[in-house]
């Protein structure tokens, strides 16, 4: 079974992303930030896992992608819904 997560993230910008967007994500290890991007273009970090810790966000690996379920340009957020996938027993 497949659990969802929704990441909120920071946006370095007023960027023109809209619902449905597919964003990519990717582990910086020099920073150990996760680092969002659309269309190859990186635009921002992740800040938080909303129902979720960091080692949840660990699990998702270092590259994966999601779908933006809602943006607010003006307070530079946006939210992504990720699928976690769950090993077969």
């Amino acid at each position: 079974m497949d659990k969802k997560w929704k990441l909120s993230v920071l946006m370095a910008g007023k960027y023109d992303i809209v619902k449905g967007a597919r964003i990519g994500f990717h582990l910086d290890a020099e920073t150990d930030l996760y680092i969002a991007s659309c269309g190859r273009k990186d635009f921002g970090i992740v800040k938080s896992i909303n129902g979720g810790s960091r080692e949840d966000l660990r699990m998702l690996g270092i590259d994966f992608g999601g779908i933006v379920v809602r943006t607010d340009p003006d307070q530079y957020m946006a939210e992504v819904v990720v699928k976690a996938h769950k090993e077969a027993a």
